[in-house]
């Protein structure tokens, strides 16, 4: 586990780097990545759905979590969205 603290970590960036893979960073909010990880999957769970579970999975062994609602297309194939505290 990183060792840094809920009030550095701003958001997690989904990135698309190719077919079948989705890289996933927690980044701090001076924009250091402090976490990274590795998504990959078959052709029938490409979708939102599983891309965003897969993230919540993720930033959830840090302690975050993140809204589904709140995820924002940065570029094509290239996606963030704020981390909070998980509870």
């Amino acid at each position: 586990m990183a060792d840094f603290t809920a009030d550095q970590a701003a958001v997690v960036r989904i990135t698309r780097t190719e077919e079948g893979r989705w890289d996933l960073a927690v980044v701090s909010d001076s924009g250091v990545a402090m976490g990274r990880g590795v998504y990959l999957f078959d052709a029938e769970h490409d979708d939102e759905m599983d891309e965003i579970a897969a993230a919540r999975e993720f930033v959830g062994q840090y302690g975050f979590d993140f809204a589904p609602d709140t995820v924002q297309e940065e570029a094509p194939d290239t996606f963030w969205a704020p981390l909070v505290a998980a509870g």
